[in-house]
């Protein structure tokens, strides 16, 4: 119920990644009025930089969703202690039979489990979605979503992703941990 508290508090924590994951889609929309010509010139090259170039579209909404989350995350740390004393929303929270710890390992849980969780799916969910998009076009275009499907490494992306996300997450742990204590100590904002 705490980390549910968390997010019912800050909306950002879900709304800037969806944001950024549907901004992309909308680039990716545009440019998949080139998506034949290009896959056309693909063929010219080997099959090893044919998986390379398919996959970097791919690989670009994995980043800014993730560089998206980064940011979510230190805002998110920063403001976590320091806005319940500043509103005074802590004395009521205070008041609830939840102790310190739980309160603080939910606050720490959010950047730490939930954020990159709820990144990962949006991520998987995007990329299927650029995935059949680019399938409908290709073979709606008559180039074939045959080179698509053979050279596109899609387990290998999901799998990528998920470890990516895990790996930044506890990169990023001492960073976050360092904001909620600044955030808990902090006088002013």
């Amino acid at each position: 119920w705490s980390i549910r508290r968390e997010l019912w508090e800050n909306r950002s924590i879900y709304i800037a990644p969806l944001a950024t994951a549907a901004v992309y889609l909308l680039g990716f929309l545009i440019s998949l009025i080139w998506l034949p010509h290009t896959v056309r010139a693909l063929t010219a090259l080997d099959p090893a930089h044919q998986r390379i170039k398919l996959a970097e579209l791919y690989a670009h909404a994995a980043m800014l969703i993730m560089l998206t989350a980064f940011l979510v995350g230190i805002f998110y740390s920063l403001d976590a202690l320091h806005s319940e004393r500043r509103d005074r929303s802590i004395l009521f929270w205070k008041s609830l039979p939840v102790s310190d710890l739980t309160a603080v390992l939910a606050k720490a849980g959010i950047p730490l489990v939930v954020l990159p969780l709820l990144v990962c799916a949006i991520t998987v969910t995007l990329q299927f979605v650029m995935w059949l998009l680019s399938s409908a076009v290709l073979q709606w275009s008559g180039v074939g979503a045959a080179t698509l499907w053979t050279r596109l490494p899609v387990f290998e992306m999901v799998l990528v992703s998920l470890y990516g996300t895990a790996v930044l997450a506890l990169w990023h742990a001492p960073l976050y941990m360092w904001m909620l204590l600044v955030s808990g100590w902090a006088r002013r904002a």
